[in-house]
């Protein structure tokens, strides 16, 4: 009995004296070995009531340090953490950097001064709730998409934090994610697309690269010295976005974005019209045109801001009575179009520059029942072109 209860040498039995009676009471100390920390090997010491409760944390604190699993206590707060995250993502693009950095803001205005450690399921949960509501201070009620991506770099940045040996676990990912039905997407007919087409105005251009299938961001950044009107070809080289107030110039969105597409006689001839006219507004203004050298530019040769051919895109629309579709449908509906008419879905996502087939195919595949009404009305006795005409 009596070697069941020596204790073992990182536990000693202290009298101590109480501070409210001032009597003489018994403390099992804890001291352990958990492992080593900037270089140092690193002990802990802790004081407890019972040996049981000293025993408990010793066996505790050493499966911890021999599975690598022990966590040293931090006083790292939420704030620090989401900044030392962003700080260490050199590779990030300035625009996808900046996305990331507004998507974590709630969490770092919120619970920015919450130590990482004392972190809980429990204060995600909250906040969803008042984004959701829109009852942060400052902020608009949150749609499901918006919180989930919230959500996705909370947890990276938590994960970073767990491997790193700061926190146990990963409370983020308890966090319920907000199922999300995704907006019906609106395409242009192919009448709205010839009748925006054929629209004589300066910025005709511009509209027949949309619907060509190029993002706003590929059209804002579209040199002319990446068109080659002789050889009829256009490449994506550049995308011109707004992240906040600024404007980020950059390669495309993706590797697959980056792409030289054959250009049609009637794209051709928009495009060679258009040079042709700004062409003549720089012999107008002389020395006061600017560069000059983007294909969507203003009268005195000043490249256009983003945002600019939303609302332009939107007063054409109005002009020719056409109800309202995003500039990004126009895209959308190029590839619309490109699969009704048959078009391999491989050969639309090289393409319009997605990253993979299968994304192709899950955005588009609202078009699937009018191609499946097509190709079964082939199996008749007697197809006319008409049946098989899609288009």
């Amino acid at each position: 009995m009596s070697s069941r209860r020596q204790l073992p040498p990182q536990i000693r039995k202290l009298t101590v004296r109480d501070r409210r009676t001032g009597k003489g009471v018994t403390r099992y100390q804890v001291t352990v070995d958990a492992g080593v920390v900037g270089g140092k090997r690193r002990q802990i010491r802790r004081r407890f009531t019972t040996e049981a409760e000293a025993r408990a944390e010793l066996s505790s604190v050493q499966a911890s340090v021999v599975a690598g699993t022990y966590v040293h206590a931090s006083k790292l707060t939420v704030a620090q953490a989401v900044d030392g995250w962003l700080a260490a993502k050199h590779r990030l693009k300035p625009s996808t950097k900046r996305s990331h950095k507004t998507g974590l803001a709630p969490v770092r205005d919120e619970l920015g001064d919450t130590i990482v450690q004392q972190l809980t399921k429990r204060d995600i949960d909250a906040l969803v709730g008042r984004l959701r509501a829109g009852e942060v201070d400052g902020r608009r009620k949150w749609s499901a998409r918006s919180v989930n991506h919230m959500l996705g770099l909370l947890t990276a940045v938590l994960e970073d934090q767990q491997r790193q040996g700061h926190v146990v676990r990963n409370v983020a990912r308890l966090v319920d994610r907000i199922p999300a039905e995704r907006p019906e997407m609106k395409t242009l007919t192919q009448e709205q697309m010839f009748q925006i087409l054929d629209h004589e105005c300066r910025d005709r251009h511009l509209w027949t690269l949309a619907l060509y299938g190029l993002r706003r961001g590929e059209i804002a950044g579209l040199r002319w010295d990446n068109v080659d009107l002789g050889a009829k070809t256009v490449t994506v080289a550049e995308n011109r976005v707004a992240v906040g107030r600024e404007i980020v110039a950059g390669t495309p969105k993706s590797k697959r974005s980056q792409r030289t597409l054959p250009l049609p006689d009637e794209v051709v001839d928009v495009l060679r019209a258009a040079r042709k006219q700004q062409l003549q507004e720089r012999m107008a203004l002389g020395e006061s045109y600017g560069s000059g050298e983007y294909v969507a530019c203003d009268e005195a040769g000043e490249p256009y801001h983003p945002n600019l051919l939303t609302f332009r895109w939107g007063k054409l629309l109005e002009t020719l009575k056409i109800p309202h579709v995003r500039l990004h449908d126009a895209r959308h509906s190029c590839a619309t179009l490109m699969h009704l008419r048959g078009v391999p879905i491989a050969v639309i996502a090289a393409w319009m520059g997605h990253a993979s087939a299968a994304f192709t195919l899950a955005t588009y595949a609202h078009s699937q029942d009018d191609a499946l009404k097509a190709a079964a009305s082939s199996f008749g006795r007697n197809v006319t072109s008409r049946d098989t005409d899609s288009g």
